[in-house]
């Protein structure tokens, strides 16, 4: 008989906690395993027969990360050890929590107290502006953990000002769960075509906000989770600009951390944008947590 030790983290690195099913497969016979435990990070398998064969594929399950799968060689009377990192499983995502607004960067705060972002009206005729929108996207997690990781990845991302790419975000002019749409300048626009943080990218795939057109775009050269600054202009002068801000999934999430999952249409989801800035190196913490599904015990 064998033993297999089993260390599980969140994206993030931290231990985690769940409930999990390990399914075993042996790789040349037709055993197969099963066991199920509440974790704290790490827990251990034993009497795992491999009278058939020391190779089996471990299918891991937790309740509310995403699901993974290792192969193992197992050894008589011996321990093996197995480790992974597992992100977060977007359909069981009941909210997050994120940061009082006190607590966001400057810039971030300008967006807000400068924003005209429809559908967030005051009821008076004017736009939700500041602290008071930023309240209202609790009811929309998604449109806040967007808006959160976006802010996040800008404030990491450095330009040859000497300033960051969120320094140059002015108003916040529209929100959806995958890109937000910013007024801006043309000093970012410069910043970004002549930085060695940026290449020039399509921008087929972006519609301009009404009342301007396209003109450039630009990615950073991260292998996973790019941010991605797509320029429009009112006019073929001045200086009303805005900038589509988004960050590519790329199928990230499926090799930063070899989960299995079933592609899906649409939009990207923040939640997986989220574990791919936490799971790489250099960490983008966009300081907020997910609230996930309550645990049931069943007597």
């Amino acid at each position: 008989m064998a033993s297999l030790k089993i260390t599980l983290t969140d994206a993030a690195g931290k231990s985690l906690t769940d409930h999990v099913t390990v399914d075993l497969f042996a790789l040349h016979s037709s055993v197969q395993m099963q066991a199920g435990t509440d974790t704290t990070g790490s827990f251990q398998i034993n009497g795992i027969d491999i009278s058939s064969g020391p190779f089996y594929r471990v299918l891991i399950t937790p309740a509310n990360y995403g699901m993974t799968q290792q192969f193992v060689t197992l050894s008589e009377k011996k321990v093996a050890n197995l480790s992974a990192a597992m992100p977060v499983n977007p359909s069981k995502v009941r909210g997050i929590t994120g940061p009082v607004y006190a607590k966001l960067p400057t810039s971030a705060q300008g967006m807000l107290e400068q924003a005209s972002a429809p559908p967030f009206n005051d009821g008076a005729g004017g736009f939700l502006q500041g602290e008071k929108l930023y309240a209202a996207l609790d009811p929309w997690p998604l449109l806040k953990a967007c808006f959160l990781n976006i802010v996040a990845k800008s404030a990491a991302t450095p330009l040859q000002d000497g300033r960051r790419v969120l320094d140059h975000y002015l108003g916040l002019m529209r929100l959806e769960q995958d890109r937000l749409f910013v007024k801006t300048s043309a000093a970012l626009l410069e910043e970004a075509s002549h930085s060695n943080a940026f290449y020039p990218a399509p921008a087929t795939l972006h519609e301009p906000a009404p009342g301007y057109h396209l003109v450039s775009s630009y990615k950073t050269f991260d292998r996973y989770g790019n941010l991605q600054l797509t320029f429009q202009r009112r006019g073929d002068s001045g200086s009303d600009y805005a900038v589509d801000v988004d960050i590519d999934d790329a199928q990230g999430i499926k090799h930063v951390f070899q989960v299995i999952r079933n592609s899906v249409a649409g939009p990207t989801n923040p939640y997986d944008i989220r574990e791919l800035l936490v799971g790489q190196k250099p960490k983008v913490d966009p300081q907020y947590d997910f609230v996930l599904g309550t645990k049931l015990t069943i007597v």
